[in-house]
């Protein structure tokens, strides 16, 4: 498989610029309007296929592609479609390019979904009544029955076709251009349908199916005027990184970090006794001088530390009557290391 082919198969990989170019062609805009991409990428199509007249929305699910979504569309969320709220029929085009791949399965969902249907199907309520919709998928994922059902009853001046030759072979893909129908009630339209059904056969495809250079100048799609801004457009979910400063300032945060921080033992002065040997190697033992001891040519850095070993010994104990009983037993022993460095560079450890 190409590279390009890799790629489509790890779930991402956005439109060619010269199939926007074939796209842009294909419109006409009338007035101003907001334009909506709900799996963006970094945004570059939706800006290429849009007019200066025009606000792109677009969201993005990963966040290094959302950041570059973020300096190509006029408004760009990191966000899943299913964290967002956005304001209905709101938007007069409709740019769909899912991921080729599926929805994760949740602990109480019975099965997946294949997210070329469920972006669709979650992103069709924002697209005004007579909007145009792109919608950009598998060649073969057309010919799924509930897929094909939905474009057949949901849409009206209906275009179809595939990616030019210089890309066909990498992307199969094909292009689904409709104008969202106004009518409550929808009647499937069955010539539709049914040749949505045989989009898995390839031969069919380049048989019936128009390249999209050869549609351009044939026919294109007026974007209806829309709304000049989208007054709900937001994510239920916040980016942790919004959050960060106010929690590293809380009060809650810093008592935490002072009743964990590690105990340091601090002396001063001189003892009120000599301190003998033993005394001095339990200090050490239990680190309580670790660190620079001395000064000058006595300067020495020290750490000790307390090793605790189990020693297991054995009792026999003859009775009165001649019988022996064997007592089993274990006993801690606690033993000083100590490692210390002279002003010389000398390493000494004692035991």
């Amino acid at each position: 498989m190409s590279h390009i082919g890799n790629k489509l198969r790890a779930g991402f990989f956005a439109t060619p610029e010269r199939q926007g170019e074939y796209i842009k062609a294909l419109l006409t805009v009338e007035r101003e309007g907001c334009w909506l991409d709900p799996t963006c990428g970094e945004g570059e199509i939706l800006k290429q296929i849009a007019p200066s007249s025009v606000q792109t929305y677009g969201v993005e699910i990963e966040k290094t592609r959302a950041s570059k979504a973020a300096d190509q569309l006029s408004h760009c969320l990191h966000a899943s479609l299913e964290s967002m709220v956005i304001q209905n029929e709101a938007f007069s085009l409709l740019f769909l390019n899912p991921p080729y791949d599926a929805t994760m399965k949740g602990m109480e969902d019975d099965r997946t979904e294949r997210k070329e249907w469920t972006t669709l199907q979650q992103s069709i309520r924002y697209l005004q009544p007579g909007g145009v919709m792109i919608y950009i998928i598998p060649s073969y994922r057309f010919a799924d029955r509930t897929i094909a059902r939905f474009l057949s009853t949901q849409f009206e001046d209906i275009g179809m076709m595939r990616f030019s030759d210089e890309d066909y072979s990498d992307f199969r893909q094909c292009i689904f251009i409709g104008r969202k129908r106004t009518a409550v009630h929808k009647e499937v339209n069955q010539k539709l349908f049914d040749f949505l059904l045989h989009m898995s056969n390839e031969a069919f495809i380049e048989q019936s199916v128009t390249p999209i250079e050869m549609m351009v100048g044939q026919k294109t799609w007026a974007v209806p005027e829309g709304l000049a801004e989208i007054k709900t457009f937001y994510s239920k979910i916040e980016e942790k990184s919004k959050f960060v400063e106010s929690i590293q300032q809380s009060k809650g945060l810093q008592a935490f970090k002072e009743r964990t921080k590690p105990k340091e033992h601090t002396f001063g002065g001189d003892p009120i006794l000599p301190i003998n040997m033993g005394q001095l190697s339990l200090l050490l033992a239990s680190g309580s001088i670790n660190g620079l001891v001395g000064e000058g040519d006595h300067l020495h850095l020290v750490q000790g530390q307390e090793v605790v070993t189990k020693i297991s010994e054995t009792e026999e104990i003859v009775h009165d009557n001649g019988s022996k009983t064997i007592i089993n037993k274990t006993r801690t022993k606690r033993d000083v290391n100590i490692k210390f460095i002279t002003s010389n560079g000398l390493v000494r450890k004692l035991m």
